[in-house]
């Protein structure tokens, strides 16, 4: 799914990705071992990217967008939605350029994205699921409206580790 116009907020732009966003610098945040501690990927290369990024194209249940800072137009980090269907939508969040973490940036981009999902793609209920150590990205979605559904202990294995997983949901409010 290609989004046709970005979605703007305070300080950023988010837009659909292109394969010319395979950058190096892209690869970059995938080998950095801190900024990769809470994600499934943990390495790649260009090529992988576009490929990736291609699939997420065209995709009709997944929207992925570029986080870009308006005012430089430097890329810091992604956001996606997948699946998108029958009126939920799961998100996944990276900031990547590790001088944005700390500034705001998740909060503005959770409540940028969640709000145009539920004001234009039909969806009443986002979900996400975080490991419970990585404590700043639940704060961040609580902050956003998010609330804990549950929770699985030691559901995911990173490098021969066992996390649990947090799983959080947002709903639309009813508008009556």
């Amino acid at each position: 799914m290609i989004l046709t116009i970005p979605i703007e907020s305070e300080r950023l732009t988010l837009r659909s990705l292109d394969v010319s966003d395979a950058t190096e610098r892209y690869v970059s945040w995938l080998k950095d071992k801190t900024v990769n501690q809470y994600l499934e990927t943990r390495n790649a290369t260009i090529e992988s990217l576009a490929r990736y990024i291609e699939e997420k194209q065209k995709s009709g249940t997944a929207l992925f967008l570029g986080i870009f800072v308006k005012e430089t137009g430097e890329h810091i980090g992604n956001v996606k939605l997948e699946p998108i269907e029958g009126g939920r939508a799961t998100m996944g969040i990276l900031i990547g350029e590790r001088f944005w973490w700390g500034k705001g940036i998740a909060t503005e981009v959770t409540n940028a994205v969640s709000d145009y999902a539920f004001r234009h793609l039909g969806v009443t209920e986002m979900n996400l699921g975080v490991i419970a150590e990585n404590a700043a990205a639940i704060r961040v979605y609580e902050k956003c409206g998010f609330v804990v559904d549950r929770v699985e202990k030691d559901a995911l294995n990173h490098s021969g580790k066992k996390f649990d997983q947090v799983f959080m949901v947002k709903k639309v409010e009813s508008r009556k």
